[in-house]
């Protein structure tokens, strides 16, 4: 089990943050598609099946995580490790949805950016559907502190308000 430290905010552009990344040594991981299904019951935790497309290839990954999908910033939750869904276990991870009584949710989909440097990761989403454009800082507590509070001039002049 994981346990992820995250700043997440809504913002109106993404490219200051991109441009944040190239010039302060992160290093651009990967860039891909992705359609997430959010299933939930009521309960504190949410299944997801996420199909990242890459340029080469696709991969389909089921996990778990607690569900505080709320407006807060700093996010602490709990995720599981990754099943990757193949056809040999597609109907298992159906079945284990179904006697879960979870049901869909959400469908998400964007483009995600990934950078890196040391122990902090910026996902960067520029959503398709619905509209939005999402920033997430997460790693080690003490050095995602630090790099959200370099950021927040940035956050300030393109986080939008609810």
């Amino acid at each position: 089990m994981n346990k992820e430290y995250e700043y997440s905010f809504k913002v109106k552009d993404i490219n200051e943050f991109i441009q944040y990344c190239a010039h302060n040594g992160y290093q651009k991981k990967e860039e891909y598609l992705q359609t997430r299904i959010l299933y939930k019951n009521g309960g504190p935790i949410m299944a997801r099946v996420t199909e990242n497309i890459y340029n080469d290839r696709s991969e389909k990954i089921l996990n778990f995580k607690d569900d505080n999908l709320n407006d807060n910033v700093l996010k602490i939750s709990r995720e599981s490790e990754d099943l990757i869904v193949n056809d040999e276990n597609q109907a298992f991870v159906d079945s284990l949805i179904e006697i879960l009584n979870l049901t869909n949710q959400k469908v998400l989909k964007r483009r995600r950016y990934v950078f890196e440097k040391n122990n902090v990761k910026f996902e960067i989403d520029e959503y398709i559907e619905p509209v939005m454009n999402v920033v997430a800082i997460e790693g080690l507590q003490v050095e995602v502190d630090i790099v959200y509070k370099e950021l927040k001039e940035i956050i300030k002049r393109n986080k939008v308000d609810e």
